[in-house]
Order: C-alpha cells, then sequence, then structure tokens
C-alpha cells in the first residue's frame, strides 16, 4: 500500500461515516481535555468532513461539558476504529466551536426526530433524580457545530504479519511518512 492510497482510504472511509450510520467512521470518539485537565472521551457522530480543506465537523448541544473544554482548549482528536478493515484513523488538530447565526441554515437540515437533542433541561451532565427526569425540547439556540482544523492524520493498517503506520500533516501538504507501528 502507498502512502498516497492509504490517505485516500481514510478519507473515503470517513466521506462514508457522515453518510451511513452504519459505518464504522459514523460514531468517532472525540477526546478532549477536560475541565480539571484530563483526558475526557465520548463518541459522537461524524456530520461532515471536507478533505479539500482538511475539516471534520460533529454537532452538539452548546451547553455540553466538550464546549466549556473545547473553549478551554481547543486542541482535541477524534478516533476511528473500523474492525472491517482493521484500520486505525486518529485525527488531531484544533475545535473551533460555531454557533448561531453562523450555523443558522445547518439547524434546517437536522431531521425533526434529532432536534430534541438540543435543548434537554436540565443541561447536559447535570444530576437527575431519576434517569428519565429530564425534558426533551427543541432550541436552535442551543445547536453548536464543532469543526474540526485536522493538523494531523495518524493511520494504522492492521494487515497480516506486517502492519502499517503512517502519519500525514498539513504542514507537510499531506505528504505522510511511514512510522513504525
Amino acid at each position: 500500500m502507498a502512502l498516497d492510497s492509504l490517505l485516500a482510504r481514510v478519507w473515503k472511509e470517513l466521506g462514508v461515516g457522515v453518510r451511513s450510520d452504519g459505518a464504522a467512521s459514523h460514531l468517532p470518539v472525540l477526546a478532549t481535555v477536560g475541565v480539571e485537565g484530563g483526558a475526557e472521551a465520548r463518541s459522537v457522530v461524524l456530520r461532515e468532513v471536507r478533505p479539500e480543506d482538511g475539516i471534520a465537523a460533529v454537532h452538539t448541544d452548546n451547553l455540553s461539558e466538550k464546549v466549556r473544554e473545547l473553549e478551554r482548549n481547543a486542541r482535541a482528536s477524534l478516533h476511528v476504529w473500523d474492525p472491517k478493515l482493521r484500520l486505525q484513523t486518529r485525527l488531531r488538530g484544533r475545535m473551533f466551536v460555531e454557533t448561531g447565526a453562523a450555523v443558522a441554515w445547518l439547524w434546517d437540515l437536522v431531521p425533526d426526530g434529532s432536534r430534541s437533542s438540543y435543548g434537554v433541561t436540565p443541561v447536559p451532565g447535570s444530576p437527575l433524580a431519576a434517569s428519565d427526569s429530564y425534558e426533551r425540547s427543541s432550541d436552535p439556540s442551543r445547536f453548536a457545530v464543532l469543526s474540526m482544523r485536522i493538523d494531523e492524520i495518524d493511520a494504522v493498517h492492521l494487515s497480516g504479519d506486517y502492519h502499517r503506520r503512517a502519519c500525514f500533516r498539513r504542514a507537510d501538504d499531506w505528504r505522510g511518512e511511514w512510522l513504525a507501528p
């Protein structure tokens, strides 16, 4: 496998994740630096990938803890493990939180059934008396887009006797280099 083929495969699989909720890349793990300084990780839904710009985006409630974490430290990672392809992909970069008028047009594209995820009361992460003692409502003012400007892609392909690992950096025009797995 050539470096450019591996990079093309990574971008292709990320694109599949945006379009198909059955794809491994549909639910990457977002890792951030927690408010207290520790690592935080949670699954998110991949909503957009733009290889030409090196961008990946997810949506969230703007009152969620991950938004607070990213406001303090914008560095983040997205991790995808595809067991069928035996491909691990780690995206590293800076997340930009976009809300309000900048993302209002995207709100119109959010399916009705998903809109109630943006407006939960009390806010996400709040203690509850019981597992179902919260209200769901559709509140476009709570909708946020987290857009990652990808600076680095680390891809590991576990294949037969020889595992292959490569790192692609924006600063190097995504040329890539092989790394020991």
